[in-house]
């Protein structure tokens, strides 16, 4: 009898430790000195020599300076760890700790992200960064941060959304009855629809096939990216309708985040803000020498109204996304 109660008591005590070893993937340890060190997994969407991979290196490297070491950073690009979805839904499980990735795609978990794909709500970059630099951008990092239990920080520029199309247009009613492919978020979508474009959601690894066998004649997306899916090979007209502004940003686990010590949890905001910024400026780099190198390769880069493409909007957000519209009217109220 006393066996087998001790055999019971010992099953107890194995499942209690590998419970207890469920959750974040961070390892915890102490050094020599005493202090607390962490390992942490960060997935982000590129492989080296995109955008994400480029930010998600800068964090790593500028964490593990202000922690003196203390804090590593391990980054798996290429969605090695999951496509976003999957990593930001099993995130408190342990599938990663950090993601660099857009805000909308935290669309699924709180309808707020969707504001990172509001079109029309920006005049340029400049007010881009007036405003997510701002308390408003605060403001948008912490609210959707906590309606989806994740920690916000930092916000890279991914360059304007433009549409590449197989035959040139100007003007809004060129844009009716075009066939595109859109991303397949609900604010994608309804936008086309409101300019009468025909929009298709695909899978962005279809998208080169689909207008080569013309089912779509064209997309929309930021200039680099573009040309990182080689659009231009098919698409010989680059439309600038800059209608999305989009904005990365580094992504933590909640839970973790807060667990964390005070000055690490400083070093890491610090980091993403530091990496972000470096992000943004690559790609308005990147951007001219994009348009330069399109025009050389006979691309031609077509120049819109975008004040009348604007109006065209008015009444879109309060319309078709009204929990969104006094957050899309205080970020067009911020433009100088």
């Amino acid at each position: 009898m006393k066996r087998r109660i001790l055999a019971l008591v010992f099953v107890l005590v194995m499942m209690v430790t590998l419970m207890a070893g469920c959750g974040n993937s961070a390892n915890n340890n102490n050094d020599n000195d005493g202090a607390e060190t962490y390992t942490f997994k960060l997935s982000c969407p590129d492989t080296e020599g995109g955008l994400t991979y480029l930010v998600a290196t800068e964090f790593a490297n500028k964490v593990s300076e202000l922690t003196d070491g203390n804090v590593t950073i391990e980054i798996y690009g290429g969605s090695s760890l999951g496509t976003t979805t999957e990593v930001l839904e099993g995130m408190s499980a342990g599938v990663a700790d950090v993601l660099v990735e857009s805000v909308g795609t935290l669309a699924p978990f709180t309808e707020l992200a969707n504001i990172d794909a509001m079109p029309y709500i920006y005049s340029g970059y400049d007010h881009f960064n007036s405003v997510w630099s701002s308390e408003l951008g605060d403001e948008i990092r912490t609210a959707v941060g906590e309606a989806s239990n994740f920690k916000l920080m930092g916000t890279c520029y991914r360059g304007a959304r433009v549409v590449t199309a197989t035959y040139e247009m100007k003007t809004i009613e060129d844009f009716k009855g075009f066939k595109l492919r859109a991303p397949g978020l609900d604010m994608y979508v309804k936008t086309w629809e409101w300019l009468g474009a025909s929009p298709t959601p695909l899978p962005i690894t279809d998208v080169y096939t689909a207008i080569q066998q013309k089912t779509v004649e064209g997309q929309e997306n930021a200039i680099i990216d573009s040309m990182n899916f080689s659009f231009d090979e098919l698409c010989k007209y680059f439309i600038l309708t800059n209608h999305v502004y989009s904005a990365n940003t580094v992504v933590m686990d909640l839970a973790l985040f807060n667990s964390l010590p005070a000055e690490y949890q400083a070093a890491i905001e610090e980091a993403a803000e530091y990496a972000c910024n470096i992000g943004s400026q690559t790609i308005l780099d990147k951007e001219e020498e994009a348009k330069a190198e399109l025009v050389a390769n006979g691309i031609t880069i077509v120049e819109v109204d975008n004040a009348a493409f604007c109006d065209a909007f008015n009444g879109f957000a309060e319309e078709c996304f009204p929990a969104l519209a006094d957050w899309a009217n205080a970020i067009r109220a911020m433009d100088a």
